[in-house]
């Protein structure tokens, strides 16, 4: 019994370590705002897989990568989530150093929306009368927002759509998220590379090789250290569990944009948060109902 309950609070420390982590992403990419954001993304991609290589091999864990290397289909599945994933880093940078933290925090509240939907349309997953209500509310709250703002939040959408098929990809698959992470981001990093290596040449890096370099450098870190815990808290600790934390990285990152950065909230966007955490309510409600039948039937 003690060493179970050991486990359960190591993953529950890691399911916060990492979802903290993301909450707060935005300080670190502020700090890093005066690079572009593409050539940003091309130096997390880049020194991400140069971590990832490191712990490797500490972790002598080439065995599993020579096998996804054995099967074509999926490599090119990798390659497909590889660019969903490199496409949603570049939105995210791309928010924060525009000050749109706030809409970017909003896709990842909308996201276990959107896992839902994409639950129904391909895993043929049963949805509650709860859940319906949730999913009915937040297009609500999204068509609201277009008509008073008269614009698309492009940025939330996309966060929460590109996240959300990723996952659905890598659920389907049958690869560790380590080694499926090693492999999706080593296919891209090819054109990272090489589209820094064009910069450099044409006297066009937004960065120099001073004592900030450390910097960029970190981005491999800050990328790869959450998602190590994230694998962590999983491998101890109940989905479930996890899906109640979750929320704390995007209340975070809200948080940081309406308190930190003083990005403006207009009361249409308060309504549309409103709405979308009253859908989330109704979605924890479900998922706490239930686990009480299943353990009452």
């Amino acid at each position: 019994m003690p060493n179970s309950l050991s486990q359960k609070q190591t993953g529950v420390i890691c399911a916060f370590g990492a979802f903290i982590l993301w909450g707060i992403f935005p300080i670190y990419f502020k700090f890093v705002d005066y690079i572009a954001p593409l050539e940003m993304l091309c130096h997390r991609i880049v020194w991400s897989v140069f971590l990832l290589l490191m712990l490797l091999c500490f972790s002598r864990g080439f065995n599993e990568i020579k096998e996804i290397f054995k099967n074509p289909r999926t490599v090119i599945l990798l390659f497909v989530t590889g660019s969903l994933i490199a496409s949603n880093w570049l939105v995210y940078i791309y928010a924060v150093a525009n000050n749109m933290i706030a809409e970017a925090s909003l896709g990842y509240f909308i996201n276990p929306l959107v896992n839902i939907i994409l639950g129904i349309l391909f895993l043929r997953e049963k949805t509650t009368p709860l859940e319906k209500t949730a999913i009915g509310i937040a297009f609500f709250a999204i068509m609201l927002e277009i008509i008073k703002l008269g614009s698309v939040p492009y940025i939330a959408l996309f966060l929460a759509l590109s996240f959300g098929v990723y996952g659905l990809i890598r659920k389907m698959m049958r690869v560790s998220s380590f080694g499926g992470l090693f492999v999706e981001t080593s296919l891209v990093a090819p054109l990272s590379l090489g589209y820094l290596v064009y910069l450099g040449f044409s006297h066009r890096l937004s960065f120099s090789f001073d004592s900030t370099v450390w910097l960029v450098m970190l981005s491999g870190p800050v990328t790869v250290i959450p998602l190590l815990l994230f694998t962590a808290a999983a491998s101890r600790i109940r989905l479930g569990t996890i899906g109640f934390i979750q929320y704390l990285s995007p209340t975070l990152t809200f948080s940081l944009a309406i308190l930190v950065y003083n990005e403006p909230l207009s009361m249409s966007r308060i309504v549309t948060f409103a709405l979308i955490w009253l859908s989330l309510i109704f979605v924890i409600a479900d998922s706490f109902m239930q686990k009480q039948k299943r353990k009452t039937g």
